[in-house]
């Protein structure tokens, strides 16, 4: 007999005598390890199974969850005793734990671990935030008759190489997409009259197939309308219309399905900027910033179970870092330090293993309940753990509301239209397999002749359902309520303006002042130039051998007018190399583009302040490299050897590199993508070069060139 089958047995033994085999005692039969001893042992196993539960393995309303969950806690007690057993009361600090329970180590080191408990920590800091007077955040949703269109019906194809060899010398047609003149794709509906209510506190899982339309509605609900080309209907924050609310962009926020962020920053630092940007300004007594932002980072970092990656770089495709699920947690994190009312998560759970993507719902669950945020969530495939903490379930099919209710309701309302019952399947896969073709079925006597099998039939079904009119009730009483709890309005404006701190505009959407969101970028990039060591190593390698190769081609120039022409190589070379030095910003300026989209989403920062502090660390990197180039180069070739003279030249080459540095960076915000981007900055400088007056002269250049050379120079 096999290890495996003699402790199945053991185990069996134990539980029907409490350790002790209930039939007589005999001696233990010899080993065996033939294959038919083996199976003969698992079909006794099961033969005992079945004596033990004559009633089946099921019931007959499907799985017993209470004895499910009641097995399960026996076993997770189980193993976690034999998991703490095994590994002592402390974790190495070589483990890579992806998933499990959080144990905090206790200041003594006798005692046992304590499990980190985030319902009493987040009830803590509610505590303390009405203590000190911080009003809450209550605001619902109401949306009635949304319809959103967008431009559909293009075709991409994989160039060949004539079309690529073609397109690279077609400035006309990008040019005229720029400015809006291109061939358009025709107009389609991505939403269609959709309705519903979301009220403070509530929970609500959005399910449907992929491209159905998801992403969509929970964009539009966090009021990011950008993108589309019109949006219609009735959607109201509280009492405050769509156009209205768009002041407070940092309380409606949607968190998207790709985890963007900045590779070499670590966990702690990639927190840290988004707290030092969303600080509130009103803070419970007796914390300061710094502990405040110190407890959130803990906090945070407890919560998901990714304490190990506190130091670690976040990485990406080409920089090693955490794994793409504890990245994924923090991109989580990261929009829970928003502390926004309306919070729209879109397949959040991507990347996540099923106890941790419970543990991310559990969490929801805690701060909706504790904080009354307007929560909506989509998710695909989800377990029946996590669709029964959500009070509502909205169901999108190709851009239709096919159901829109109670969570408990969801599946017996499509069994009742006649889809086959599945006991065995997960609600949130029943329901979303209802809605496409290749996988429902029909119950007996019931088929798409007679039964919903399009998504308007399904959106027929449902409105003329009873859940229909109780939809429109609740909505209607919901926008009643609107004008008794002008209480709550108030102190949702009032909480807004007390987070603001000092130095924010009123009127502003973002919590810190200009000034102090170019101070959080500039330590920022500072850090982000400092950690990119291999960029930052090649780079000032690459300055110095060609400092070293420029001074000695042009080696001890003499002091004659026969050097005029090669001193103005040198000058002119000298400064081409610093400029050449600042095209990897193209790259860095279309890599980063989405990350400061997001930011702005998140009322983070103005992309004008990322600029600014980026000139300014940039340029205390560039300086010092410039300046290391320029004494190599100015006295190898022995120029002229006078302070004012020196510091003219090492101005005039800092002051093209700081130049073609923004240029190159209008060019890449301009630009739709990097291949246009690299196609204009490549020919505009080609004829920057050609025309800037050493390679053409100026008196000896043409009259229509004339301009270029001057913007050249």
């Amino acid at each position: 007999m096999d290890t495996n089958t003699e402790a199945a047995l053991k185990e069996s033994r134990r539980r029907n005598g409490n350790g002790s085999d209930p039939t007589p005692t005999q001696s233990p039969p010899p080993p065996r390890s033939s294959t038919s001893s083996t199976t003969q042992d698992i079909e006794d196993l099961r033969e005992e199974a079945r004596r033990n539960n004559p009633n089946g393995s099921t019931g007959v309303g499907g799985v017993s969850i209470r004895q499910a969950e009641a097995d399960f806690a026996e076993l997770q007690r189980e193993l976690s005793r034999l998991s703490r057993a095994s590994r002592g009361e402390q974790r190495g600090p070589g483990d890579d734990i992806e998933k499990g329970q959080i144990f905090i180590n206790s200041p003594a080191s006798g005692e046992e671990a304590e499990q980190f408990d985030l319902e009493a920590a987040l009830r803590g800091d509610l505590d303390a935030e009405r203590e000190a007077g911080i009003r809450p955040k209550h605001i619902g949703v109401y949306w009635d008759s949304l319809t959103v269109k967008g431009v559909g019906g293009s075709s991409n194809y994989v160039k060949t190489f004539p079309d690529a060899f073609i397109d690279f010398f077609d400035y006309i047609t990008p040019l005229r997409n720029m400015l809006g003149l291109g061939k358009k794709g025709g107009e389609a509906t991505l939403l269609q009259n959709f309705r519903g209510v979301c009220k403070p506190g509530e929970m609500i899982l959005v399910l449907g197939k992929p491209g159905s339309g998801c992403t969509t509605f929970l964009k539009n609900i966090a009021n990011q309308r950008y993108g589309y080309t019109s949006v219609t209907g009735d959607v109201l924050y509280g009492p405050f219309p769509a156009k209205e609310f768009e002041q407070y962009r940092g309380e409606a926020v949607y968190n998207q399905e790709d985890d963007l962020h900045h590779a070499t920053l670590t966990v702690e630092q990639t927190l840290g900027f988004a707290l030092d940007v969303k600080i509130p300004g009103k803070l419970p007594a007796g914390i300061t910033k710094q502990g405040f932002k110190e407890r959130v980072i803990t906090t945070l970092l407890k919560m998901f179970n990714i304490e190990h990656t506190r130091h670690t770089v976040v990485g990406g495709a080409l920089i090693r870092g955490i794994s793409g699920g504890e990245r994924k947690r923090v991109s989580i994190a990261e929009m829970l330090i928003t502390n926004a009312c309306i919070l729209s998560w879109d397949n959040s759970t991507r990347g996540l293993d099923a106890s941790t993507a419970l543990d991310f719902a559990k969490s929801l669950r805690v701060q909706t309940d504790l904080y009354k945020t307007s929560t909506f969530v989509s998710l695909y495939q989800a377990s029946e753990n996590i669709y029964n903490l959500f009070d509502k379930v909205l169901v999108v099919d190709e851009g239709r509301e096919v159901y829109f209710g109670p969570a408990t309701e969801a599946r017996a309302h499509f069994e009742g239209l006649g889809f086959l019952p599945r006991p065995r399947q997960t609600t949130a896969d029943y329901v979303t397999g209802c809605t496409d073709a290749f996988e429902r079925d029909y119950q007996e006597g019931r088929s798409p002749e007679n039964a919903p099998h399009s998504p308007e039939t399904l959106e027929t079904a449902f409105n003329e359902s009873k859940l229909a009119l109780d939809m429109e009730r609740e909505m209607r009483e919901y926008k009643d309520s609107l004008s008794t709890e002008s209480k709550k309005h108030d102190d949702f404006r009032v909480a807004v303006r007390e987070q603001k701190r000092r130095g924010a505009p009123k009127k502003s959407v973002y919590s810190v002042g200009f000034q102090q969101q170019v101070w959080a970028l500039m330590k920022r990039q500072f850090i982000l130039k400092m950690q990119d060591k291999l960029a930052l190593f090649l780079s000032w390698l690459r300055s110095i051998i060609i400092a070293v190769v420029l001074g000695t081609l042009y080696l001890n120039l003499g002091k004659t007018s026969a050097s005029a022409f090669s001193k103005g190589g040198l000058m002119f070379i000298a400064l081409l190399f610093n400029a050449f030095q600042a095209f990897s910003e193209l790259a860095g300026t279309m890599v980063g583009r989405p990350i400061v989209n997001k930011h702005k989403a998140y009322a983070f920062h103005r992309p004008s302040a990322l600029w600014i502090a980026q000139i300014i660390v940039d340029q205390a990197f560039a300086a010092s490299q410039i300046m290391v180039f320029s004494l190599i180069v100015y006295f190898m070739t022995n120029l002229v050897r006078d302070a004012g003279a020196f510091f003219i030249f090492y101005l005039m080459v800092l002051s093209g590199n700081i130049a073609m540095t923004l240029f190159f960076r209008i060019i890449g915000c301009l630009s739709p993508d990097f291949d246009y981007a690299a196609k204009f900055a490549v020919v505009i400088i080609t004829f920057f070069v050609t025309t800037s007056g050493y390679l053409i002269q100026y008196q000896s250049g043409k009259r229509q060139m004339s301009f270029s050379m001057l913007m050249a120079c």
